[in-house]
């Protein structure tokens, strides 16, 4: 923080929290959940203070994705899903 810089990029959940709690530089996110709800920013429309970026929301998007396959595949009984070990708390 002593070192001046135009911008700060953050890639996970703490570390962008921390960061804005510690200074006014801007910072740009990515984060897989929703920054809101994890207290990055003050909303998803308007962000307020010096936080903004963007994210992943896998999770919404299932349901989606699900529905695009099954219209693609119609005749699909079981559909697969793998996942890594840092993943492994994601259910099908």
């Amino acid at each position: 923080m002593r070192r001046p810089v135009a911008v700060i990029v953050a890639g996970h959940i703490p570390g962008a929290v921390a960061v804005k709690a510690a200074t006014a530089i801007p910072i740009v996110f990515y984060v897989a959940g929703d920054p809101a709800k994890l207290g990055v920013v003050a909303g998803l429309a308007r962000p307020g203070g010096n936080a903004t970026g963007v994210n992943n929301f896998a999770a919404e998007l299932g349901a989606k994705q699900l529905g695009l396959l099954r219209e693609l595949l119609p005749i699909a009984a079981r559909i697969g899903l793998m996942v890594g070990p840092i993943n492994a708390k994601v259910q099908a």
